[in-house]
């Protein structure tokens, strides 16, 4: 039986909304979700869209979607698929009835800003995961193809769910779902599958990495954006920023250590994170770990004196806590305008794209 899902249908969960509009859905995430923590059991992904129905393995789900930044979580049971993450995603998918919370790579990547068709299928005895046809990842070693609890699980049906990372804008043109009576007919490759990126593949692994070899799989626009921060950071005389390069190119950050100030890129080959922080001074034991300044309310306040709405973009924009660690020292609470917000490592998060680019210097 196949279900054209009529997309008006789903149901937003937390920290989320959605419109539908133009016979397509548009959703947006207004706060970070732990995303980064699927090795913990007591997070769960608190802010999605869910369809209200549950559905039966043999099961086929088709998703035609779009994202304009890292990244989608398609979420069936206690099990999830990660899509367009960062290449340091290390646990891109996990098992839908006894997740094992290990690290588990499939070639991911999907088009930043351009629809892509994502299949799943998940059979008795077979899972496939498909991008554009092509096959991704299969496996006849699922852990749910196995377990006692899943004849129980499977009568009572699963959860379909869809997340995207906070600032992450999301749009979704079709959902269908095909549940069988006996297999879906999954046809496996003979070919091997495209092997998962793991790491900046514009750095040679023997090779130090240089600023202008890191970023050059970027977009051109962004690339340009990006040589505009760095000669706009490096000449902030007062703050002194001195530019740092990860040694296997996944990172670049400006630091101004007479501040306690940073600015981050997180590089993944043609798609990054980016965002500014207060950060903490860990040298010495815990209970000596300090900042040398955090002058995050006193931006925001004198940025609201200039652009009230560009204060309040910023301060919506702050990387909230999920609460990974009880008593965690990186947990900051910072208050505007009557408005409280426990965020984490005091980081300040920007979109991936020329916009987002231009904000560090507006700050």
């Amino acid at each position: 039986m196949k279900y054209d899902i009529n997309l008006t249908g789903f149901k937003t969960k937390g920290h989320v909304e959605s419109e539908y509009r133009d016979n397509m859905l548009y959703v947006t995430t207004h706060r970070a979700i732990p995303t980064q923590r699927f090795d913990r059991e007591f997070l769960s992904i608190n802010s999605y869209i869910y369809l209200p129905d549950k559905y039966r393995l043999p099961l086929r789900i088709d998703i035609t979607a779009k994202i304009d930044a890292p990244g989608l979580y398609v979420l069936l049971g206690n099990g999830h698929v990660n899509f367009g993450t960062l290449c340091t995603d290390n646990r891109r998918i996990d098992d839908i009835v006894s997740p094992t919370r290990k690290v588990i790579y499939f070639h991911n990547d999907i088009p930043m800003n351009q629809f892509a068709h994502i299949t799943l299928i998940y059979d008795l005895k077979e899972m496939q995961i498909l991008v554009d046809g092509e096959e991704r990842y299969y496996s006849a070693n699922e852990k749910y193809m196995k377990s006692k609890a899943f004849r129980e699980a499977n009568e009572e049906g699963f959860e379909l769910k869809i997340a995207c990372d906070k600032l992450v804008n999301l749009c979704i043109k079709s959902v269908a779902i095909t549940e069988y009576s006996d297999t879906c007919g999954i046809l496996h490759t003979d070919k091997g599958l495209p092997a998962p990126k793991t790491r900046n593949e514009a750095i040679s692994r023997n090779d130090k990495p240089t600023f202008e070899r890191c970023i050059s799989l970027l977009p051109p626009i962004i690339k340009e954006e990006i040589l505009g921060i760095d000669e706009y950071l490096r000449a902030l005389r007062p703050l002194k920023f001195k530019r740092q390069v990860d040694k296997n190119g996944s990172k670049i950050t400006y630091v101004a250590s007479d501040h306690g100030v940073s600015y981050a890129l997180y590089l993944s080959n043609d798609i990054f994170d980016h965002s500014l922080q207060w950060y903490l001074i860990t040298q010495g034991p815990p209970d000596t770990w300090h900042r040398k300044a955090d002058m995050m309310e006193e931006t925001l306040n004198r940025l609201y004196d200039r652009s009230p709405d560009f204060a309040e973009l910023m301060f919506h924009n702050l990387d909230d806590c999920v609460g990974c660690y009880k008593g965690c020292l990186a947990r900051t609470v910072y208050g505007f305008r009557g408005k409280k917000k426990a965020v984490c490592h005091g980081k300040l998060k920007f979109e991936m794209n020329p916009s987002g680019m231009s904000v560090p210097s507006r700050i």
